[in-house]
């Protein structure tokens, strides 16, 4: 006997050592954004404490269970996790409740989730002004602010956003909060239509956000000042490279609806006309993505619904041992409708998924750019020399679609595999089924042998089996990026 509790003592250290090793790993992880492979390590630290750690223990290991799930994009379940370690949280002003609310406040307002976001920041700036703490405090203002703009209660934004640009200037030493607030200030001004502080907001953000942070939040508030001001020029200097970013459809659609009214008002209808596509597919997808959000909201209902369950199977089962043959019935049953919601919610979102394909697909072999390509293709058969070819905007466009219509492909292949401008122009043309003896026509420089001899580098540079076709290793990816 004492030989077996050894045993069990022995293995229940190993566990809690091995647990404790997880947390330290992953911590340290998230501070140096070093993104996990897979929530298989730190689901088990969840699962040990939440059997045998204290509240802080446990909510400790939720939260770094929720900075995982939202690096693997598993929103649904980042959020819920994060709400779990807020719950179990025993230090309700300390500083670990301060970074679960900014996780979780971000993670909803960046779905759109407004009124869940802002029970959060309310709930963070009770604890900033707790704890003294200037940065989060002008944080949790600002974005209240934002909420309140965006659900129309401008004179409730006015108030908060204010307020934190008050806080954000006795910080001289922090650009960048005093950047971000200024961006809420450009918006502001913008809704409340002041001209003259909204461009004095912008130039200002421009003017001290730190150089590596110059991105298309300072660029967009300057460039549409620039555009209400009628300076066509210098607005597009700052509006056009933000159709380069791979994220925010919406703010990509507004911008390439402004360079389209450049466009006709500087007599360029090609291009406003290119414009005008390319800002009818972002709008499109912006609209898609408000379809996430309510899938968000239904996934985080199941979360919730199979969270109380389970606990409720857990009180009965202290309970009701001796009734242990039903409850084991009870389970299976419970276990059997889990799964049919889950797969009848996996079909309802595959449905979705096919119907935004084929929408997108139509979309696209009735644009501008696809019959361009298919025309240059035939032009090319009859004659190699043909002087008319895809420009730059015209690679956009197809990277756009092709990226619609196939998971994401492109952002993934720019992003893992650091492809070459070149190298992604080949990958499109074969997504898009063009005859390879048409290629070398659209990638110059290349001719058909060159083609075909890169076909065959890319997908080793990438990790794959020597010998694997391009087009294979191309679908795998395809498929890989849709699950």
């Amino acid at each position: 006997m004492n030989i077996l509790l050894a045993i069990l003592l022995c293995i229940s250290t190993v566990q809690r050592d091995s647990a404790e090793k997880i947390m330290c790993m992953t911590a340290e992880q998230d501070r140096q954004y070093i993104y996990p492979a897979s929530d298989s390590a730190i689901c088990f630290a969840v699962d040990y404490f939440d059997k045998h750690g204290n509240k802080r223990e446990r909510a400790e290991a939720h939260y770094l269970k929720g900075c995982v799930e939202a690096d693997l994009f598993n929103r649904a379940q980042a959020i819920y996790e994060l709400r779990q370690a807020s719950k179990l949280n025993p230090d309700k002003n300390g500083n670990r409740q301060a970074l679960i609310y900014s996780r979780l406040g971000y993670l909803l307002y960046e779905h759109q989730l407004y009124d869940e976001a802002e029970e959060v920041y309310r709930e963070a700036l009770k604890v900033a002004e707790s704890r003294n703490d200037t940065t989060d405090r002008t944080h949790s203002l600002m974005q209240l602010g934002c909420i309140s703009l965006e659900n129309q209660r401008t004179e409730e934004a006015d108030k908060y956003i204010n307020e934190a640009w008050n806080w954000a200037q006795t910080r001289e030493d922090d650009n960048y909060l005093q950047a971000t607030v200024l961006t809420a200030l450009y918006r502001l001004y913008r809704t409340q239509n002041k001209e003259d502080k909204a461009g004095w907001a912008a130039r200002k953000c421009m003017a001290i956000v730190p150089y590596h942070m110059r991105t298309w939040p300072a660029m967009y508030n300057l460039g549409e000042t620039l555009y209400y001001r009628l300076q066509y020029d210098s607005a597009k200097i700052y509006l056009e490279p933000i159709l380069e970013i791979d994220h925010s459809y919406q703010l990509r659609a507004d911008v390439a609806e402004m360079l389209e009214k450049i466009a006709l008002r500087q007599g360029q209808n090609q291009k406003a006309q290119t414009y005008a596509e390319l800002h009818k597919a972002l709008q499109r997808s912006a609209l898609m993505s408000l379809q996430t959000t309510t899938v968000l909201r239904q996934e985080l209902g199941e979360l919730e619904k199979q969270a109380e369950k389970t606990h409720r199977i857990s009180v009965i089962l202290k309970i009701c041992i001796v009734l242990l043959g039903l409850l084991f019935i009870a389970l299976i049953a419970i276990a059997v409708n889990r799964y049919h919601k889950k797969v009848s919610l996996r079909h309802q979102i595959a449905n979705m998924e096919t119907e935004r394909n084929s929408l997108i697909e139509e979309e696209f072999q009735g644009s501008e750019v696809y019959g361009k390509l298919q025309r240059i293709v035939e032009m090319v058969k009859d004659n190699p020399f043909t002087k008319e070819n895809l420009d730059k905007k015209d690679w956009q466009q197809l990277s756009v679609y092709v990226d619609q219509m196939n998971g994401g492909i492109v952002t993934c292949l720019r992003s893992k595999y650091h492809l070459k401008e070149e190298e992604l122009h080949i990958c499109i043309l074969f997504l898009l089924n063009v005859p390879v003896s048409a290629m070398g026509h659209f990638v110059k420089g290349y001719t058909r042998n060159t083609i075909q001899l890169k076909a065959r580098q890319i997908p080793l540079q990438a990790g794959a089996k020597k010998g694997t076709l391009l087009r294979e290793w191309l679908q795998a990816e395809v498929e890989k990026s849709r699950n």
